[in-house]
């Protein structure tokens, strides 16, 4: 039998405190275990193994800061507070930049679909409101390995910050101007009768040197 104090509930905390504050490579059923004092194998009656155990740990992260329904019924409102909670759990957890990212690790597209739904007072296209979501999360995901960096470089340790930084100022002020240009967009294809697809031509082909 299992130890009676072990819980699927306890060794997601456990895990999730272990990633904080060594990095998720440091992460593994063994040193788990050290941590809860618990055999290895009394794990795996609770978690099936680390694949499941990094999709686990991102699913709590996440649910730290939930989106909330409804969404706020602008538009605008709606990305602000969904690129603020993302950018919450990024720097609380920076390790789940990577496993949020993962398709092994993260695939609940929920998130995406909120986003989604939010969008549809600024346009009537799926794929178009899709591909605003995703640029809207690469973005976050973008400026916040800039903001905590050091901080994935470093286990943890505070070393003299670069110049590169991005702060939380630099964070809003991108992010304003990334719906700027997503309302532009909308709008140029609304008037055009439908998206504009880019072909591959669009983008000339890269020089090798």
């Amino acid at each position: 039998m299992s130890s009676p104090t072990l819980s699927r509930r306890v060794i997601v905390a456990a895990a999730v405190r272990i990633a904080d504050a060594e990095g998720v490579a440091a992460l593994s059923m063994r040193r788990l275990a050290a941590e809860l004092g618990s055999g290895v194998m009394s794990l795996y009656r609770h978690v099936a193994n680390k694949d499941a155990l990094l999709t686990e740990i991102t699913r709590a992260a996440c649910e730290e800061h939930p989106y909330p329904e409804p969404a706020p019924p602008d538009w605008r409102d709606a990305m602000r507070l969904a690129a603020r909670l993302d950018w919450e759990v990024y720097c609380t957890h920076p390790w789940a930049l990577v496993t949020s990212s993962s398709a092994r690790h993260f695939s609940d597209t929920s998130c995406l679909d909120w986003m989604v739904d939010a969008l549809a007072d600024l346009t009537d296209d799926p794929d178009l409101a899709r591909s605003f979501s995703i640029a809207v999360w690469s973005y976050v995901q973008g400026v916040c390995i800039q903001h905590v960096a050091q901080q994935l470089l470093s286990a943890g340790e505070s070393p003299e910050q670069s110049p590169l930084r991005a702060t939380e100022e630099d964070f809003e002020t991108g992010l304003e101007t990334l719906l700027d240009g997503m309302e532009l967009r909308a709008a140029r294809t609304a008037s055009d009768g439908g998206p504009e697809r880019l072909s591959p031509r669009a983008f000339p082909p890269l020089a090798v040197r």
